[in-house]
């Protein structure tokens, strides 16, 4: 399913570190975050899962963005479940899985119109700019 990258273990790392970034900011307490401009968390969920996404598309051939979607989908979705079951002080919300779903679906969609599979590109540049 991943592509052979020549930087496969940095690549995974920062997906899972996204990964971690964005569970912690939807877990967290609320009082232990960093304060955001008001009206900007659905605009934060949007972005945080458009880029989660756009790194796991980054892995993969074009064959195999749906799935990426999906397991960032389901991601989104079991943590806004965790935040109405677990959390004290945060509650799940619909709008925020929508946000997650948009950011989610504008990735896929850059992956399936040629996207996927950026970061072996993004190698392949490095390497010659490497050479000169």
């Amino acid at each position: 399913m991943l592509l052979p990258l020549r930087y496969r273990r940095v690549w995974l790392v920062l997906f899972w570190l996204c990964a971690a970034l964005i569970a912690g900011g939807s877990l967290l307490p609320e009082p232990m975050l960093p304060e955001a401009p008001a009206g900007t968390d659905k605009l934060e969920h949007f972005v945080a899962y458009l880029a989660l996404t756009l790194l796991g598309v980054g892995l993969v051939r074009r064959s195999a963005v749906g799935r990426v979607a999906m397991f960032v989908f389901a991601f989104g979705a079991s943590l806004e479940v965790a935040q109405g079951l677990l959390a004290e002080d945060r509650i799940a919300d619909w709008y925020d899985l929508a946000a997650n779903a948009a950011g989610v679906t504008l990735a896929a969609w850059f992956g399936c119109r040629g996207g996927a599979g950026w970061a072996a590109r993004f190698e392949a540049r490095l390497l010659e700019w490497r050479r000169r």
